[in-house]
């Protein structure tokens, strides 16, 4: 992953700023910001009248920003390449031009690819398909009898009911994907693929000794490898289509963020990224506004309206004692983010834990755990693909057989669907509870372990869940100090909106807390969360490298912990001062200001109501979801015997 460093926004008549952004707490000291000769340009009235003013002030239009109407992309040849101060001069002055409604020179971000190096496992005799190596893909026929895995993501189950990814298109933000490999070739859409780096067609990875471009290619197998041709492996939806968008091998900045997240929109179904900011423990940041106006668009217009599906690996920074609620990016609402547990279904040692992660999929763990099996550069396969950059194509290709089962599901209706179908099952995590709609979820895992078959039978009978409502209360500004050793606890009574019935949130879905707090060392807080229902979500944890004292400002956690509760009623904020280390009580920390955002709905999501019921006990953690509500657990014979009736 790449650390992101937000730009400076001037609007109409007013110059290019370089302190406006910088007191944000996302961004880090304005030192270190990057300044790149790109802009991004909002024009009125067209292509031709942005043309005429980039040729006026000599930037060359190098076309519309993914599919961001009015957003331009202009590049400035006399201008410096990469500088740490940004540009002046008579090309600044675009500024001052009627038409141009809003411009940023383009600052880099630092993007980090979330897996990590190891050495490689020995592959397996090949049994069942004639990939290569297909006796390895422990992780798809884990129950059969030469493997020792205790829980399998009923990926078989789904390919037996005839669900392969057909018609399904699948992107790869990354670095590139070898488009020509001998698994990937017969799947490749180019119409789904583009070289934001280099501004052209081609995704294919830039090749060196080192093989440092293999991330995307190694993505893409798991999803979409071709199956039964001798070679490699079996990607999981091995029908699907896949494309690739290469936009990290260079300078990573908003706008790079922006036309990949924004490609093709109609035409992809799909779209997963396994990177984000540092996973250092001490970073805090986000997509910047032409990032989040990208993921805005494809919730509200992609796939004709039913919204693009955005899947993010959670993050890699287990070791830093980071936490994924300070990236933005998976602490989104839009995006469905992606855990990982080893096969044996303990914690691996690189999982960030965090109360926005919706499910799990497998991924590489200890030395003695094996790893995914996946295509690799130059042709070839690998069996050491890790981290939840592993994770996320593989939650993205099980979507893939669930869009397949159901084309008509919304962006909401796959996130509902994960939720009800994922499972504890083996996962081992000390913090297993079952909220009050009953359903059990960890920060470690989300909702448990991904259920292919389940999801596609979800899928097969699926009503679409009604309007998203979306309840903003009020802020709470009454200033509170924080001091060492001490609690902030606050309570907020929330209406859910009632007195507006477009508005109105009954049962939730997502819950986001915006916070602005103050402290001489950010790392040392933690924050939690507790519902009407009293489900507890830890919303920020100790990090132990985190020196800021820039604190938050206007950060919004999110927490999935309470899916199907009730909004309205009591909402307890509970924010802990741990010192890790001796430091000045001159200056306390402050809670400048807090309010909640509920998402959900006014109507129960679900034709068979689900009624509220008391924590379960642990014996309960260890059911397995068995794809019938109602139905009492039966082998899968039973089951399909069950709805042949």
């Amino acid at each position: 992953r790449r650390e992101e460093k937000f730009g400076c926004l001037s609007g109409r008549r007013s110059s290019l700023c370089v302190l406006a952004l910088c007191l944000s707490v996302a961004s880090p000291p304005c030192s270190a910001r990057i300044y790149t000769n790109h802009w991004a340009v909002r024009i009125a009235g067209g292509a031709d009248v942005a043309e005429r003013i980039a040729d006026k002030y000599g930037y060359r239009n190098m076309g519309q920003i993914g599919d961001l109407k009015d957003h331009y992309h202009f590049f400035h040849s006399r201008t410096i390449k990469r500088s740490t101060l940004s540009s002046h001069g008579r090309h600044s002055f675009i500024s001052m031009e009627p038409k141009v409604e809003w411009i940023q020179q383009q600052v880099v971000k630092r993007r980090i690819k979330r897996d990590y190096k190891a050495d490689p496992y020995p592959a397996q005799n090949n049994i069942f398909y004639n990939d290569a190596k297909w006796s390895s893909m422990w992780y798809i026929h884990c129950n059969d009898d030469v493997h020792n895995c205790q829980s399998d993501m009923n990926i078989l189950g789904a390919w037996k009911r005839g669900y392969t990814g057909k018609d399904v298109v699948v992107t790869i933000l990354d670095d590139g994907i070898e488009r020509n490999h001998p698994d990937l070739f017969q799947n490749y859409d180019p119409q789904a693929s583009f070289d934001v780096n280099g501004n052209d067609m081609d995704p294919m990875p830039r090749y060196d000794a080192t093989n440092e471009n293999k991330h995307g290619t190694r993505c893409a197998g798991e999803v979409a490898a071709a199956a039964n041709n001798s070679h490699c492996i079996v990607g999981i939806a091995y029908n699907a289509k896949i494309g690739g968008v290469r936009m990290l091998d260079g300078d990573v900045t908003d706008m790079v963020e922006a036309k990949s997240l924004s490609l093709q929109p109609q035409h992809i179904d799909i779209y997963s990224a396994s990177w984000g900011p540092d996973d250092d423990g001490k970073t805090v940041d986000g997509p910047a506004s032409l990032a989040r106006q990208a993921f805005e668009n494809g919730i509200r217009m992609g796939r004709k309206g039913r919204g693009s599906i955005f899947v993010w690996a959670s993050g890699n920074g287990g070791r830093s004692r980071d936490h994924c609620s300070c990236d933005g990016y998976t602490n989104s609402i839009y995006t469905i983010s992606i855990s990982s547990t080893a096969e044996s279904g303990r914690k691996p040692w690189y999982l960030e834990e965090c109360s926005s992660t919706l499910t799990t999929t497998y991924s590489s763990g200890e030395n003695y755990d094996r790893k995914i099996i996946t295509t690799d550069l130059r042709h070839r396969c690998t069996d050491s693909h890790t981290g939840t950059s592993a994770s996320a194509p593989m939650a993205a290709a099980i979507v893939a057989l669930a869009l397949e089962a159901n084309p008509l599901l919304s962006w909401r209706d796959v996130q509902h669907i994960i939720v009800k179908t994922s499972r504890a099952g083996h996962l081992s995590a000390p913090d297993w509870k079952t909220n009050a709609a009953g359903y059990n979820v960890s920060h470690l895992y989300g909702f448990g372990l991904m259920d292919a078959e389940a999801m596609v039978k979800e899928a097969e009978r699926w009503k679409q869940v009604p309007t998203q409502h979306v309840c903003v209360e009020s802020a709470d500004r009454q200033i509170r100090t924080i001091r060492p050793e001490h609690v902030v606890r606050s309570v907020y009574k929330a209406t859910g909106c009632t007195d507006n019935p477009n508005h109105h949130v009954i049962y939730l879905e997502h819950v986001v807390v915006r916070i602005t707090i103050t402290h001489p060392r950010r790392g040392d807080l933690s924050i939690n969360l507790t519902s009407p229902s009293g489900t507890k979500s830890q919303l920020l944890a100790n990090r132990l490298f985190d020196h800021s004292m820039e604190g938050f400002k206007n950060w919004e956690f999110m927490t999935t912990h309470c899916w199907g509760e009730k909004a309205a009623g009591d909402w307890v904020l509970e924010i802990y001062d741990s010192p890790s280390q001796l430091r000045s009580q001159k200056v306390p920390g402050k809670l400048k200001e807090w309010s909640l955002v509920t998402y959900g709905t006014s109507l129960h999501p679900y034709s068979s109501l689900r009624s509220e019921k008391p924590r379960s006990t642990d014996e309960e953690f260890t059911e397995e979801y068995n794809g019938e509500s109602g139905v009492p657990n039966m082998d899968r014979l039973a089951i399909l015997a069950h709805i042949a009736k």
